[in-house]
């Protein structure tokens, strides 16, 4: 758990996230090179996966910008941005906005990539399938984040009334004792918990998705 943590939350773990990152693109771009030549094509994957990383990139933006609204307390105290921000209480809402941004950012661009991965796996070449055009493919992004979306809002509105409380003793004591304003920050918890899962949840419905297209 402290690994995923670290590996999500820190500029450590965004660094090697983009380190992996790049390194699984020049690998492609080597072995497509070699194997065409100068009839390499792969550009057209890379064009769809950043596709894929900007759109998640966008959603975990405009997420945070949502969320740090519902519960400053998520972020200063959850998120540790006490460090960050300085003591006065509540932060300031543009330097709050700012951070809850760059967070938002390092913690969905390597979910965007691996759903882009997925997807255009789903899509490679066989005998007895035709492939998806690159705009098909593209077509699937906005239902995977209305998936993604909804997801949110849902685990939202359960973090609200404190049906996640049972995950953690802290959860069960903050709320107990009625600081740092519970349901806000359940709500807060509940979206980006719900967030993750409706990327789940909508990066499987694309990969079933370009299998049942490819059979028509």
């Amino acid at each position: 758990m402290l690994v995923f943590h670290w590996l999500i939350h820190t500029r450590g773990g965004f660094l090697t996230r983009l380190v992996i990152g790049l390194s699984f693109f020049a690998t492609l771009a080597i072995v497509d090179f070699r194997k065409h030549g100068q009839r390499a094509r792969r550009w057209r994957e890379y064009a769809f996966l950043v596709a894929c990383v900007a759109a998640a990139i966008l959603y975990g933006v405009l997420n945070d910008q949502v969320t740090s609204r519902i519960s400053w307390e998520y972020f200063y105290y959850g998120k540790q941005l006490d460090k960050v921000l300085g003591e006065p209480t509540p932060p300031d809402s543009f330097a709050l906005s700012r951070e809850a941004a760059k967070i938002g950012a390092m913690a969905t661009w390597s979910v965007g990539l691996l759903l882009g991965v997925a997807i255009l796996m789903a899509n490679n070449p066989r005998r007895d399938r035709p492939q998806l055009s690159f705009r098909d493919l593209l077509m699937l992004l906005p239902i995977v984040l209305a998936i993604t979306v909804a997801c949110a809002i849902v685990g939202g509105a359960v973090g609200w009334f404190g049906w996640l409380n049972w995950i953690a003793e802290d959860f069960r004591d903050m709320w107990s004792a009625r600081i740092w304003r519970p349901p806000h920050f359940m709500a807060t918890y509940g979206a980006h918990l719900g967030g993750y899962i409706g990327g789940l949840i909508g990066g499987a419905w694309g990969v079933w998705r370009v299998f049942g297209l490819r059979k028509t």
